[in-house]
């Protein structure tokens, strides 16, 4: 498996990031130059065992709906991804670029201040190394690093907010928010200008198919175990961490195979 210190971790060109943080700047209440501070801050951490966290005060999101937002101050946890990019560091530079894009972030213990992350956590060296159900993530990616694309992860909706009388269950965001985060999954594309996009579930996959992108568009089974029983009807087979890697690997390669 590619360890950390032969990744480049958010090593987005100058324009890419300026041209990114100010549009996370149109759904989030930050400003471009506090995004770059927390993309280096999460970046120091990445070679940190562990889960090093990150937090934000709570005024970085402001529902839209005026009447969500008392249910927002008395979650007790919210979680914000933040798009990231992964690459090798293998001094080859123009790679051309996958993008995989999931449903939203999560996180399952309660904190004041608001979590902020990437997508799967893969900023965190033991959720690529340690806990199983993100090190098959990691190494799915690692698949298309391999074949020498960079890979951009974002998600649908860049924020979870978890139901205050249910603990680690999230809330539909009301309509209004969804469509804002919905709206900046174009224009982020064509930041990173991908080559082809690869959703994670159901949610992700319908949402980027109505966005009618066009390029390529796989739309995945999500990895997690949460799909088993989908996995097993695609693949014949115990849906064990091999058998999905396996399956990927194959699928992947006959894809973006140069």
């Amino acid at each position: 498996m590619v360890t950390s210190t032969q990744l480049l971790f958010c090593k987005f060109s100058d324009q890419e990031l300026t041209q990114l943080c100010e549009l996370l700047c149109s759904v989030f209440d930050t400003t471009p130059e506090e995004l770059v501070k927390l993309y280096q801050d999460i970046g120091s951490t990445f070679n940190q065992p562990g889960y090093p966290l990150h937090f934000k005060n709570r005024n970085f999101f402001e529902s839209a709906n005026e009447a969500f937002r008392a249910t927002y101050q008395n979650s007790p946890v919210i979680a914000v991804d933040v798009p990231s990019l992964m690459e090798l560091d293998d001094g080859q530079n123009d790679k051309p670029t996958i993008a995989i894009i999931g449903q939203d972030s999560k996180n399952d213990s309660d904190h004041e201040k608001l979590v902020v992350g990437t997508p799967y956590g893969l900023h965190h060296k033991g959720s690529r190394e340690e806990l199983p159900r993100t090190r098959l993530y990691f190494e799915m990616i690692q698949v298309l690093l391999e074949l020498g694309y960079r890979v951009y992860l974002t998600d649908v909706l860049k924020i979870w907010v978890c139901n205050p009388d249910k603990r680690y269950v999230g809330m539909k965001l009301p309509n209004v928010d969804e469509q804002k985060f919905l709206k900046l999954i174009k224009p982020e594309l064509a930041i990173v200008q991908p080559i082809a996009v690869v959703t994670w579930g159901k949610v992700a996959g319908n949402s980027v198919e109505n966005l009618q992108l066009g390029i390529k568009h796989l739309n995945f089974i999500h990895p997690s175990g949460a799909a088993n029983g989908d996995w097993k009807k695609l693949l014949g087979d115990s849906p064990t961490y091999a058998n999905k890697l396996a399956y990927w690997r194959k699928i992947m390669t006959q894809e973006f195979g140069k």
